[in-house]
């Protein structure tokens, strides 16, 4: 390793942090390294990938979110077929973007919600035969 080399700053409480898993804290210091570059912190799921050596976009997507919802990086949508963009608790928009990317999670999870039991309304009332009683 050359003196000329650049490094990385990476915060103690991320390396002290006991709930995050090396998978995280790996996908943290890749995001983090990426702030600098001209179009923002902007990585597509296959970098993520390959800088990691995940096979899977759910284990990225989990650890994404594990971050987020620890208050480390959120992320905002550009659209579709392209790279969602990347913020961290610094930047003077992470709040909102935070706030925004909570209620559309609280959202979609009463969505979720909704779909599993009508799954179970569906398998278990309308293939058994049972009625339902409304009161």
């Amino acid at each position: 390793m050359s003196s000329n080399e650049p490094f990385l700053k990476v915060p103690n409480s991320l390396i002290d942090n006991e709930v995050l898993t090396p998978t995280e804290k790996c996908l943290y210091i890749v995001l983090t390294r990426l702030r600098t570059a001209k179009r923002g912190c902007v990585p597509s799921y296959t970098y993520i990938k390959r800088k990691l050596k995940i096979k899977d976009n759910r284990t990225v997507l989990r650890a994404l979110d594990r971050l987020q919802f620890f208050g480390y990086i959120t992320w905002k949508n550009r659209g579709l077929a392209k790279t969602n963009k990347y913020y961290f608790r610094d930047e003077p928009e992470f709040q909102s973007i935070l706030q925004d990317n909570l209620k559309l999670r609280k959202i979609m999870s009463l969505k979720q919600q909704q779909i599993k039991q009508q799954r179970i309304r569906d398998k278990f009332v309308n293939k058994v035969g049972i009625k339902l009683v409304n009161n």
